[in-house]
């Protein structure tokens, strides 16, 4: 991915918080997705060989975007898949998520830091006059 998505660190003690902002749903999720992914490893290396598909149904866009972003972490604690780019869908309260990415290996990518899960804790997803805003704290 040539941009970083937007997104910035927040002061959280102990655990590791960000903002993520986009102008549409779809692009939220999708920014929050390679947020992630940026936090845990170096995208510098990462290249986009393998499709990984997620999808969760929730009534709530911000149970959605915890949901996904806990399946995607299970793709990469579980399957060692890490992603560089990510599109989302949404219908009906069904979310979808296209990953573009490969096979972690240590010998390619540089570990940046561990999250071992997503929280509930200050969890919000928000619509703005300018489009979407997320705050999401990680258990790092």
């Amino acid at each position: 991915m040539s941009e970083k998505p937007s997104y910035r660190e927040l002061e959280h003690t102990g655990d590791l918080a960000i903002e993520v902002t986009a102008a549409s749903r779809e692009g939220l999720i999708a920014e929050a997705l390679v947020a992630m992914a940026q936090l845990m490893v170096e995208e510098d290396g990462i290249q986009a060989n393998e499709q990984r598909t997620l999808a969760v149904t929730e009534e709530s866009d911000a149970d959605a975007l915890r949901e996904m972003l806990a399946a995607a972490l299970n793709l990469f604690l579980i399957d060692g898949f890490i992603w560089r780019t990510a599109k989302v869908a949404i219908s009906d309260h069904t979310f979808t998520a296209s990953l573009e990415g490969d096979t972690f290996d240590r010998s390619r990518h540089h570990l940046l830091g561990e999250i071992k899960a997503v929280t509930y804790h200050r969890l919000a997803v928000d619509q703005t006059a300018s489009g979407w805003r997320a705050v999401i704290v990680f258990d790092a």
